[in-house]
């Protein structure tokens, strides 16, 4: 039953506008009316499908009112997802670019601290080293020895 309705309403939606009720007797006999087609008894179910079907396939859903007056709604709405797809891609490189430079910026900043230390070091040697040299102590290039008395 359902599909009935459903049929009957898709036929009256693609029905031509009809003419003033002046004309309605010319109109009534036209081919291609829909109304007549419609009414008659001979019409079976498969053949209501394969029109049906015919017109999806030949593209008359397109071209019907209802569905060319929501055309720019639907292409608005692809439109809008296909904007976020892109700023969703563009958001996730983003991110992992993020990640990339945190994670090197955590590396340079332990690699300043050792190389900090370093110097540290060579310049408190360098320090002892200049005043051994003012009191006249010199450094020797090879290991401490002792002197035997």
């Amino acid at each position: 039953m359902g599909n009935r309705f459903r049929e009957k309403v898709v036929e009256d939606d693609l029905e031509e506008p009809r003419q003033p009720e002046a004309d309605a007797p010319a109109a009534a006999g036209a081919p291609g009316d829909g109304a007549g087609a419609a009414g008659q008894a001979g019409d079976s179910r498969a053949d209501r499908t394969a029109r049906g079907i015919g017109r999806v396939l030949g593209a008359d859903a397109v071209v019907n009112r209802l569905l060319a007056k929501y055309l720019p709604l639907v292409l608005l709405c692809v439109l809008y997802l296909l904007v976020m797809v892109r700023v969703r891609y563009r958001i996730e490189t983003l991110s992992l670019e993020k990640a990339a430079s945190e994670k090197r910026i955590v590396y340079l900043r332990e690699h300043r601290i050792q190389m900090q230390k370093q110097y540290q070091q060579s310049i408190k040697i360098s320090q002892i080293a200049d005043d051994l040299r003012e009191r006249g102590v010199g450094i020797t290039s090879g290991p401490p020895y002792e002197i035997e008395k």
